[in-house]
């Protein structure tokens, strides 16, 4: 017994000695800060997440940063768009591992640096020389009580789209510089021969007014009401445009106006890259925004989003050298120029490269577009945002009267407003 005894330790002190013989001949092993202990430079790995829609552009991102740095590497890791929001809150929660993560918009920025989960990037941006009023009004959509949460990624703005191919053939001039009025009373007019003379998306309900700097914390919600009266004679009244209902489940904006049964289509300037895939069988072109009576020509509404660095992130330092070359640098820029999308960071190099790739008639009007913050700086705007759309939505099935849902979502906005 006592000779088997002895055997068994001496091969468990064997295995112990070839375990170390082996880490000590490995050239780089991983310590608890995530770096290497290699006798060669240490590389530190930040995790980046990115949502699906801008895989693409991300991973060009990621190549590129990793190309030219040796002591820091970029791991990508993409999540569905349909997912992303949610997952993401989920895993800064639980403690994941996340270092930097895009993040959609300025409400959502807000709303997670108030629970703590991401850095203050101010004494970085300091350092670094980062100046975030380069970005114009965009940059601050990512500050809340004085601090930056975020660096802009891209910027958008919305436009009118239509098909060159039936304005032609019906003999009509190209819908450019129209009023609300003008669109409204157009579409109507083309809605006929089983043919649509608009198609609406739903997801920004206050779209007008916001072009004009009325936002949903507004006491005085004149132009949003005017704007829902236009949305009313769209899916309901003129039925112009395909209804609420029929916009439900998997209704893709895109592919609907690829058919070529639709004159017109309210869209971002994202359709410059991904319209492309729907294989339209058409000449489509780009044209501003429909803006109200008194508003000051070209206005619009645009977006962007941002990368920001985890409040809990092993390398703080390393995760904002990586997205200030995303997203304040010319190569950065370019990377997102190359891709169809126009940059937040002002790079002239960028934008001719922008202007090589997007050859579509009315390009142009993304960079002359007057453009006002899609979502209001409150930190409470996504969820003003949801319960407005709710209420309008259920005014547009028929559910109520318009004054009833704008009733009810002022007793909501209060209610909300009261939880601060």
């Amino acid at each position: 017994m006592k000779i088997r005894k002895f055997i068994s330790i001496l091969m468990i002190m064997l295995m112990v000695f070839s375990l170390a013989a082996c880490k000590n001949n490995t050239k780089e092993t991983s310590t608890s800060d995530g770096k290497s202990d290699s006798k060669s430079d240490d590389v530190v790995t930040i995790n980046f997440y990115e949502h699906s829609d801008n895989e693409t552009i991300a991973k060009a991102l990621v190549d590129a940063y990793n190309a030219q740095s040796k002591n820091v590497k970029v791991k990508l890791s993409i999540i569905a768009n349909d997912d992303y929001d949610d997952k993401t809150k989920v895993m800064l929660s639980g403690g994941a591992d996340i270092d930097c993560f895009w993040i959609r918009g300025g409400a959502q920025t807000r709303q997670l640096a108030e629970t703590g989960a991401l850095l203050s990037l101010n004494d970085l941006n300091k350092e670094n020389n980062v100046d975030i009023t380069s970005y114009g009004d965009m940059g601050q959509a990512f500050v809340d009580n004085g601090n930056t949460y975020g660096l802009c990624t891209s910027k958008s703005c919305w436009l009118l789209w239509y098909n060159k191919d039936l304005f032609d053939a019906a003999g009509i001039s190209y819908p450019v510089n129209l009023t609300w009025e003008d669109f409204t009373q157009l579409a109507k007019s083309l809605t006929k021969d089983d043919k649509y003379g608009c198609v609406v998306p739903n997801w920004t309900m206050n779209l007008g007014a916001t072009a004009v700097g009325e936002y949903l914390t507004d006491e005085n919600l004149t132009k949003t009401k005017e704007y829902a009266k236009y949305q009313e004679r769209w899916y309901v009244t003129d039925k112009s445009s395909p209804s609420i209902e029929d916009m439900t489940g998997s209704f893709d904006i895109n592919s609907f106006f690829a058919e070529g049964n639709t004159y017109m289509m309210i869209n971002g300037d994202w359709t410059f890259l991904n319209f492309p895939d729907s294989k339209p069988g058409f000449t489509w072109c780009a044209a501003p925004l429909p803006i109200f009576d008194d508003a000051t020509k070209e206005s619009t509404v645009g977006g962007t989003s941002c990368f920001s660095v985890s409040a809990k992130s092993k390398h703080p330092k390393e995760a904002y050298d990586f997205i200030k070359f995303c997203c304040y640098s010319d190569a950065g820029a370019s990377i997102y120029a190359q891709n169809s999308t126009v940059p937040a960071f002002p790079s002239d190099a960028a934008l001719d490269i922008y202007k090589q790739k997007v050859t579509v008639p009315g390009a142009e009007y993304v960079f002359s577009a007057k453009v006002s913050l899609e979502q209001g700086l409150d930190s409470n705007y996504e969820e003003l945002n949801t319960a407005f759309k709710e209420e309008l939505n259920d005014s547009l099935v028929g559910n109520a009267t318009l004054d009833q849902a704008f009733k009810n979502y002022e007793q909501r906005r209060d209610e909300i407003n009261s939880k601060k």
